[in-house]
């Protein structure tokens, strides 16, 4: 019997969890992006977004104009990059335009652009390096996400409390 207690009031927690899940995974598919919401994490774009901010993207535009804010992702970088495209161009072949567009990024508070920045023999961003565009953004709330990255030791006090509390009641 008290097993069956303990499955129906786990029940209401699952269902908020399952729902929460769908609910990211529907805005995923939306935006086109596996990272609908990021949080900013250095200073190299102040003024425009601050350590800290909330980022929505949008990965549905095939291109990339200069002005446009791509979050950029090396594969095996452990952070994406968050930097105006300053400059972008068609490659070409024989003069034929291929669909590869070239993109030249910079921080907004850098003083020069962001090749030392890509892998080593890349020159510049590939549409395919970008996980979507900035299309809004909501100031400080990502720096809950920032803090406990940084600090995981209040993590571990947090789900410990929550445990305690779980054994508790």
């Amino acid at each position: 019997m008290k097993l069956r207690r303990n499955y129906s009031e786990a029940l209401p927690i699952i269902k908020i969890l399952g729902t929460a899940l769908i609910a990211w995974k529907i805005t995923c598919v939306v935006t086109g992006t596996a990272y609908p919401l990021m949080v900013v994490s250095s200073g190299s774009m102040e003024p425009a977004f601050y350590r800290g901010d909330l980022i929505f993207l949008w990965n549905r535009q095939e291109r990339i104009h200069a002005g446009d804010i791509p979050v950029v992702w090396f594969d095996g970088r452990p952070l994406p990059m968050v930097h105006r495209a300053i400059h972008v161009s068609q490659q070409e072949v024989s003069g034929v335009s291929l669909s590869k567009q070239l993109i030249l990024t910079k921080g907004d508070n850098n003083a020069v652009d962001d090749t030392m920045l890509y892998p080593e023999g890349q020159e510049f961003v590939h549409r395919e390096n970008v996980v979507g565009l900035i299309r809004g953004y909501v100031p400080y709330v990502g720096w809950i996400s920032l803090w406990l990255k940084e600090s995981p030791l209040i993590l571990y006090i947090i789900t410990f409390v929550f445990v305690v509390l779980g054994v508790v009641s």
